[in-house]
């Protein structure tokens, strides 16, 4: 739920917003086993979710500014968004008086489950250890041949 953590903290920090106006969680999740081997490490599967952020108190005069704010950050932190099939957000916005709103955002996410060994790793599968993390991807630096067909 990485994507919904760091979206909460990205609309956190814009003026007029603090945290105990705020409310983030993940609804209806599905798991997806996979079991691809990516060399460094394997994804076990993929979770897919709706994140719902939920703010009361904003300033209605913020309303518009949160709503770029998160199309930009869904453009820059989720680039692959046409490409797994994911939604566009569904946002809903309550006036509770003149100068504020409430504002719910929900954002359907899918997100990798990945392993990478680790004598230490609390996870034990395939006799061996792992741990939950990201897996390092291995860039070449040369190109020894290349063939033209």
């Amino acid at each position: 739920m990485k994507k919904l953590s760091d979206l909460a903290k990205h609309i956190e920090a814009l003026p007029g917003i603090s945290r105990d106006q705020m409310e983030a969680f993940a609804d209806l999740g599905k798991l997806c086993p996979s079991g691809k081997d990516l060399g460094n490490g394997l994804e076990i599967g993929r979770f897919r979710y709706d994140a719902v952020i939920s703010i009361e108190r904003c300033p209605a005069t913020l309303a518009t500014l949160l709503l770029s704010v998160l199309l930009i950050w869904l453009d820059v932190n989720d680039p692959d968004r046409d490409f797994l099939g994911l939604g566009d957000p569904d946002i809903d916005v309550t006036l509770e008086d003149e100068q504020t709103v409430s504002v719910q955002i929900s954002v359907e996410f899918d997100e990798s489950l990945a392993i990478v060994q680790d004598p230490d790793g609390p996870i034990t599968w395939d006799g061996k250890k792992w741990r939950v993390d990201e897996v390092p991807v291995d860039v070449a630096q040369t190109l020894d041949k290349l063939e033209d067909r």
